[in-house]
């Protein structure tokens, strides 16, 4: 945890640095440090009084990451604790599905001349203007000093340490940071001649041009006939958003793509996933190779009638245990959709 993190006298001051950044970040920025995205409004002891009734006054989660391929590796991310709160509107979102993911990649490698890119939004669920503010709070002993004495947080904490919040736009935690996020998208890319399809969620093309693309979340698996059509679509982007994009489509929704374009051919795989798997759940290795992907039952030759074998006799598992399977199918659940579907019976 950060708290844990923190208290380490070896990177205290590292962490403390980040949490600095991710506040200021998220507020009106801090002199020398960072601007801001006046995504949160520090409140006045008379504003927490005007605070609408109809509003819970949450929580807010320190997430703490160490991400080595990013400029600031030391990384902590201000989250809501969206749990507590009770949004009246819609909150699912349009998202791709893998098996949406995997026909787009199969329909790039089986159309003539049809490329694949991935293109990313950078803080797709951040700074979307929201008309219905939500509020949180902090208690002083978290926050950092530099963003106590930059925003007076001592003279705005109440009696017993806490800092209130206004939440003006998007933020990790809401729970309709994903519906508004999209809904803003859907206009944007609207005007440059981009929908959804209707009955494909997650599913987008272009009205004339030959461009189709998924969206899971942030991230786009574009198909495109043309590199002219392609940056059209992220020059779309770009008009409104921070965009990344890797024109050589090798990796999406975590599967590693081996494009073999003259050949017609791709192959998907994850390496690594499953060895990653193993050390989490610290499973042993099994003294013989297990090549079955399932439990094979022997057949009885010559017998005419071939016998189901007895029910199971074996104790119940504890709550833990249940747990504990539930985590490991749901890991080898998403690997088993992407890679080897013959794990799907297992």
């Amino acid at each position: 945890s950060y708290d844990q993190l923190r208290k380490d006298p070896l990177t205290k001051d590292v962490w403390l640095r980040a949490m600095t950044t991710g506040l200021a970040r998220l507020a009106q920025g801090l002199d020398g440090i960072t601007v801001g995205t006046d995504t949160v409004f520090y409140l006045t002891h008379e504003e927490i009084k005007n605070i609408p009734k109809d509003r819970t006054v949450t929580y807010g989660r320190i997430v703490a990451q160490i991400r080595l391929q990013k400029v600031e590796t030391h990384r902590t991310r201000l989250t809501v604790g969206g749990d507590r709160l009770d949004y009246p509107g819609i909150v699912s979102t349009p998202t791709a599905k893998l098996s949406t993911a995997k026909c787009l990649i199969n329909s790039t490698i089986s159309t003539d001349d049809a490329r694949f890119i991935v293109s990313d939004i950078k803080d797709f669920y951040l700074n979307t203007p929201m008309a219905r503010y939500e509020y949180m709070r902090l208690h002083l002993s978290i926050i950092p000093d530099e963003i106590i004495e930059q925003y007076n947080l001592r003279e705005l904490a109440t009696p017993d340490g806490w800092v209130y919040m206004e939440i003006r736009k998007g933020m990790y935690g809401l729970k309709q940071a994903g519906i508004i996020a999209n809904q803003r998208l859907t206009k944007h890319l609207a005007k440059y001649g981009y929908e959804p399809t209707p009955r494909t969620p997650g599913l987008w093309r272009h009205t004339t041009r030959p461009i189709t693309f998924s969206l899971v979340v942030d991230d786009f698996g574009i198909k495109y006939v043309g590199k002219e059509h392609a940056r059209h679509l992220i020059q779309a982007l770009s008009d409104l958003y921070t965009v990344s994009t890797d024109w050589t489509g090798a990796l999406y929704c975590g599967l590693t793509i081996k494009w073999d374009y003259a050949q017609r051919h791709v192959d998907i795989s994850m390496p690594g996933y499953v060895e990653a798997a193993i050390h989490k759940f610290q499973h042993p290795p099994a003294a013989t190779p297990e090549d079955a992907p399932h439990a094979w039952n022997k057949p009885t030759y010559g017998a005419a009638v071939q016998y189901a074998p007895d029910d199971d006799t074996a104790d119940k598992l504890s709550a833990p245990e249940v747990t504990r399977i539930q985590q490991i199918i749901g890991t080898l659940l998403y690997y088993s959709l992407a890679v080897d579907p013959t794990m799907l019976v297992a």
